[in-house]
């Protein structure tokens, strides 16, 4: 090999590089088996050598291209911006709160659609997914001015049970829901309609989940934060912003993985086998298949399955959805027996890569604890935490609820849950799961 490499400019030689170290990897693998075989490694050895040599070659001429040339700036993750759920509005008339019907499916959409604050998970169409999937009773009440027009909305769902009790949640299985209004005398009028339906309903509270504090003067709860990361135009400039030991996990990752694929309900099989063995494993009940099925058909367009393989099985899996500039993964799983070989960092870059390739402009990693390992991994990518903030309204002198892993009430059951047969959790597990907040 000469001196003068065949490279016209500084990225194709980063791109030729990295695809030299996946095949070194891959020859220093092959020649480990063959070692392990009793084979003759002459032929392999010579290759790594010869590839080693071209890395090394690379490695300059790269290093003499960035000192010839300036290099460009470096991309780095804008700081998000939490739009506000509650807008600033003077009150100009009156308004009148009451569920919506069919006939205002379409101006309620359209409303949510418009308000700033809104999340994929406020839309009517969502709530009736629940109502349709699981039979619970909802109201998605909306404020009208005496125009005509919508000024504000609150999504509500009922969950009963024994078990875990009687209670109302805006909105229930995702992270984002409460109040949306032009200002914050619509949002005291949703909220009072609100109260009233509790007690109709003798339920124990009416939890709201926002990513933002409206300042509504009620008991709250802050312990949980999402991770939001803001996108560039191009994934390259993604991947020139991570640390050198993120991208090194991605590349162990890639050189594991032999497929990957985003796509919809032809990928339900081998998502909800992954997905349904790590919530057994982790002790949480899992969703039934209809659940993703009937969300997937909810939000078509707007929603996709992703599916990594490694030799043709199905280790890690994603939900993803997206509306209006944020692709969220709200789900999120990779089998524990494959978690040494990375495959959950190149599931992760194939889907911001798929993200970025979308058009959004925000990646929204999902809710976890800020002392979960989920935290750590989710700050390792440049996303910002986001405190969640849950507001509830609640009868005098009662204490805000305890449905939480960590409530000793239900340490027990996760311990057995975690030793049940996977078939025996994906049946008792929907059943369970329906009535979880």
């Amino acid at each position: 090999m000469g001196t003068e490499l065949p490279i016209a400019n500084l990225e194709a030689s980063k791109a030729r590089l990295e695809e030299l170290k996946a095949t070194k990897g891959r020859l220093g693998r092959l020649v480990g088996e063959a070692r392990k075989n009793g084979e003759n490694t002459e032929e392999l050895v010579n290759e790594v050598q010869r590839v080693a040599g071209e890395i090394k070659q690379l490695q300059k001429l790269v290093k003499k291209q960035l000192n010839q040339g300036v290099a460009r700036k470096k991309w780095v993750p804008e700081p998000v911006s939490i739009p506000h759920a509650i807008a600033k509005q003077a009150l100009s008339q009156p308004v009148t709160v009451e569920p919506v019907c069919a006939q205002n499916l379409d101006a309620a959409e359209a409303y949510v659609a418009g308000n700033p604050g809104a999340s994929i998970w406020h839309r009517p169409r969502v709530s009736s997914f629940i109502e349709k999937t699981y039979g619970h009773e909802t109201r998605f009440l909306c404020a009208w001015a005496r125009d005509g027009s919508i000024v504000g909305v609150l999504p509500l769902v009922q969950l009963k049970s024994r078990l875990f009790g009687n209670f109302l949640v805006s909105t229930p299985y995702f992270n984002y829901g409460g109040v949306l209004a032009d200002n914050r005398e619509i949002a005291d009028e949703l909220l009072t309609k609100a109260e009233q339906w509790r007690q109709e309903l003798q339920a124990g509270h009416v939890e709201l989940r926002f990513c933002q504090d409206n300042t509504l003067g009620l008991p709250q709860r802050t312990d949980k934060v999402t991770f939001w990361l803001s996108l560039p135009s191009e994934a390259a400039d993604l991947w020139d912003s991570f640390q050198p030991k993120l991208r090194a996990q991605i590349r162990r990752g890639e050189r594991e993985m032999t497929e990957f694929a985003i796509g919809g309900e032809e990928l339900l099989d081998e998502f909800y086998r992954v997905f349904s063995v790590n919530m057994r494993d982790l002790g949480t009940p899992v969703y039934g298949k209809d659940f993703f099925r009937n969300l997937l058909e909810t939000l078509k367009g707007e929603a996709w399955l992703a599916v990594v393989k490694i030799q043709g099985k199905a280790v890690g899996c994603a939900f993803l959805t997206g509306y209006r500039g944020r692709m969220e993964i709200p789900w999120a799983s990779t089998l524990r027996n494959y978690n040494h070989t990375s495959i959950n960092m190149i599931m992760y870059w194939k889907i911001l890569e798929f993200a970025v390739q979308q058009g959004f402009r925000v990646f929204d990693f999902g809710r976890c604890s800020e002392d979960a390992g989920t935290y750590r991994f989710k700050q390792q990518w440049g996303a910002e935490p986001v405190k969640l903030y849950w507001d509830y309204l609640l009868p005098e002198g009662k204490a805000l609820p305890k449905l939480s892993p960590k409530n000793p009430k239900f340490r027990v059951m996760i311990a057995v849950w975690q030793r049940m047969p996977v078939w025996l959790a994906n049946l008792i597990g929907p059943r369970i799961v329906k009535v979880l907040p």
